[in-house]
């Protein structure tokens, strides 16, 4: 097991699997696994499988990874190699289902956390470790058979280990699977861990070829031969992790580029509409918000607007020179619809000028 948390998410076949290994907590890499998740998403990959063996690590690591993990539509399986402890059991709670091989070692126990700073960071700090403790506990209260045993357990703050026998006896884990080697570093995360002593003895420790398994798992699920060197798999890791980034920057350009499309098509649009009169400026910010969420749609009902025509290009000049608005003079209109009058002296005062000057003619 490498003490530096090992993340990663990569296509086989059409499942995507997952590797989490180490101690859980990232400084910068959640994007990068983030940006590989919905990468696979958006080629379609719908189920996912996830290889755990961790001793844990930060709770709020521990929990995003479930939030991002849980945007697969599909089944999300699991398993679990020698050790899944403390964290990482928050995470092989959301499979669907979970498998351990006889000697591993499962740990639970609650959150704990630390900060330093002023009041009002601790009473923050407190409030959310807080609500951190109640998701892990309603997740294990969810899958523990017998709740009674755990809530003593919980309560009594010390740290729980289960072989996988127990692990699945008390509805933590689905299935227990043959035995696996357990290398140095694997097992030594146990003992810093704190796993009891008599739970030691049945590790089995054989140093020879102690990274053997896991490169050759890693190379199959990468597309390479079982034979593949470490510096193959390094190397196939590092061409992916680039493709996956090479992905994001250009889905990123794309949906820029969408954008100031999306926004010239937008201002055209509503300076065609301005122009012919079939909008008002002091509109125009509102039909931009409708074109921006729904070009298609209100495009339809921009169009479908009738042009605003000008009170004085209703203005009518008979054979003998005898101007007139809707067949009535500026007299008769002056009795029957004085409001005409006053909008046309507003919108167009040569028009009105000239209904009105017709008073004086003969």
């Amino acid at each position: 097991m490498a003490d530096k948390f090992q993340i990663s998410a990569l296509k086989n076949g059409a499942k995507a699997e997952i590797r989490i290994l180490g101690i859980i907590g990232w400084e910068n890499d959640s994007e990068t696994f983030r940006s590989q998740i919905d990468a696979l998403i958006k080629e379609g990959v719908k189920d996912a499988h996830i290889y755990i063996n961790s001793p844990g690590g930060s709770c709020f690591d521990a929990a995003e990874i479930v939030n991002i993990i849980s945007k697969f539509k599909g089944e999300v399986t699991g398993e679990g190699g020698a050790l899944v402890a403390s964290a990482a059991t928050y995470i092989s709670l959301h499979c669907k289902n979970f498998s351990m091989p006889e000697n591993g070692m499962y740990m639970i126990h609650k959150v704990s956390g630390g900060i330093e700073g002023t009041k009002k960071d601790i009473e923050g700090y407190l409030k959310l470790l807080g609500a951190v403790e109640t998701d892990y506990y309603n997740a294990y209260k969810a899958a523990a058979k017998n709740p009674e045993l755990f809530n003593k357990k919980w309560e009594g703050g010390a740290d729980w280990w289960l072989t996988a026998k127990e692990a699945k006896e008390n509805g933590f884990i689905n299935e227990v699977v043959q035995k696996v080697k357990i290398d140095r570093a694997t097992a030594q995360a146990i003992v810093a861990c704190g796993c009891p002593e008599n739970f030691i003895n049945q590790f089995n420790y054989k140093p020879q070829n102690e990274n053997q398994m896991d490169v050759k798992i890693l190379a199959v699920s990468l597309g390479l031969p079982e034979t593949a060197t470490e510096a193959e798999v390094n190397a196939k890791l590092a061409e992916n992790k680039k493709a996956a980034e090479d992905l994001v920057a250009l889905q990123a350009a794309q949906a820029e580029k969408e954008k100031t499309e999306r926004a010239a098509k937008v201002k055209a649009a509503l300076d065609k509409a301005i122009a012919d009169k079939r909008i008002k400026a002091d509109c125009r910010a509102e039909w931009e918000k409708m074109l921006t969420d729904n070009f298609d749609t209100a495009s339809k009902a921009l169009e479908g607007i009738a042009p605003v025509e000008k009170l004085s290009s209703q203005i009518v000049t008979s054979q003998e020179g005898k101007k007139t608005y809707q067949g009535k003079t500026f007299a008769q209109l002056q009795d029957e619809s004085p409001e005409i009058l006053a909008e046309l002296e507003r919108e167009n005062p040569e028009a009105f000028a000239e209904l009105f000057n017709q008073l004086f003619k003969k």
